[in-house]
């Protein structure tokens, strides 16, 4: 998992083989172990910080939201007062519209009226009421036809006028008439305008409170197993103490050692028959973690289940599970220089075995993290990490 680890845990591990001859620099490396828990305590305080940072936008895109929540009820709440509106206008609008045909009936009523009028003076004339008045018997006939023809030409007047009224109402009505309607269509198109606006704020704060919550559960993730990796480091430190202990008590009755001592030639060969490195050594950005770290071997490609090689004679001093790599091998190869094989499917050695130069130790796979199969290769000079091309 975290490209750092064997840096102090190989010490641990190589103490194995040299517990006996060496115990100073065993505990010493023990130290050195422990250093590494620390390390891996800082980690998690880092990610816990990360954590932190991801519930705090969680608590702010839900509130958020729930402020988006509370706009949009009160935006749904504007439109049904529209929409309400809109229905009363509508109302009068059919209040207006039953005037207006009431209104263009007396119109219609009145317009004949008038034509009538219109149609007898221009049959009969103009001259019709002079004749009127000078075919009067006498004065009172006379001023009482004059009154007449007075009340006649009023009536007349009021007619027209009247019309002109009636006229002008109409327009006036039917202008009010598009305004209301024009209000309305207005009012609801901001009213679901805002509606969408308000929708759209939801959706962005829901995919960053998705995005926060994904970086909250990745911390946990990280945490836990940075967690599972300084309690590994811990199980080791034990372990080896206790085999330190038996081996020590094993010398002292005059006993052997566990394990079957093979010393290297120094000289590496590649470990599998590609050599196509598909990420080097030294920093680069780490396609699972998403940061640049420092890669502490090399990545070499190679197909699931292809023969993994010792790269020179030693003594198997781990053969298991570490977090990260996988299934993993390490082989200490005398005069302080070891190697490991990371994210192999399967092994073919087990702890305290000792190995030639191209021994099939295990195969190649893509357990722990990884992307895709190939064999993560390293290559420690007295505990640190060396670019492995330059011994192959």
């Amino acid at each position: 998992m975290l490209q750092n680890k064997w840096k102090n845990r190989l010490a641990a591990l190589l103490v194995c083989g040299l517990a006996v001859t060496a115990p100073l620099v065993a505990y010493a490396e023990d130290e050195d172990l422990q250093q590494q828990i620390d390390s891996y305590q800082q980690q998690i305080q880092e990610q816990q910080g990360v954590k932190a940072d991801a519930e705090k936008r969680i608590g702010q895109q839900t509130t958020n939201l729930e402020q988006a929540e509370q706009e949009l009820k009160k935006a749904q709440d504007e439109l049904a007062a529209i929409q309400g509106q809109r229905k009363a206008v509508e109302g009068d609008i059919a209040v207006t519209q039953k005037k207006l045909d009431e209104a263009q009936k007396r119109l219609a009523k009145r317009e004949v009226v008038f034509q009538k009028r219109v149609r007898d003076i221009y049959i009969n004339g103009r001259l019709s009421y002079l004749e009127v008045v000078l075919g009067s018997k006498d004065f009172n006939d006379f001023a009482n036809r004059v009154q007449v023809l007075k009340r006649i030409i009023d009536a007349d007047i009021k007619l027209i006028n009247g019309i002109k009224e009636e006229r002008a109402e109409i327009a006036s009505q039917k202008e009010k008439l598009e305004a209301d309607r024009a209000k309305i269509v207005d009012l609801e198109k901001q009213a679901q305008a805002k509606q969408a606006e308000i929708e759209q704020r939801k959706q962005t704060y829901a995919q960053l409170l998705a995005k926060a919550r994904t970086d909250q559960a990745g911390s946990i993730e990280k945490i836990q197993e940075l967690e599972a990796a300084s309690q590994q480091v811990r199980n080791i430190i034990a372990q080896r103490q206790a085999e330190r202990a038996a081996q020590a008590a094993q010398a002292a009755a005059g006993g052997g050692g566990g394990y079957n001592w093979v010393q290297g030639s120094g000289a590496l060969a590649w470990p599998v028959s590609s050599h196509e490195i598909t990420s080097g050594f030294g920093g680069r950005y780490h396609p699972i973690y998403g940061r640049y770290i420092f890669h502490d071997g090399i990545d070499i490609a190679a197909d699931y289940g292809e023969p993994v090689h010792a790269a020179d004679g030693g003594t198997v001093i781990y053969a298991g599970w570490i977090s990260g790599y996988g299934n993993a091998v390490i082989i200490d190869h005398g005069n302080g220089m070891s190697t490991l094989y990371g994210h192999n499917e399967s092994l073919n050695v087990s702890e305290g075995q000792g190995v030639s130069k191209g021994s099939v130790i295990a195969y190649a796979g893509s357990t722990g993290n990884s992307t895709g199969p190939h064999l993560h290769f390293e290559v420690r000079i007295n505990d640190e990490p060396q670019n492995p091309l330059g011994y192959l």
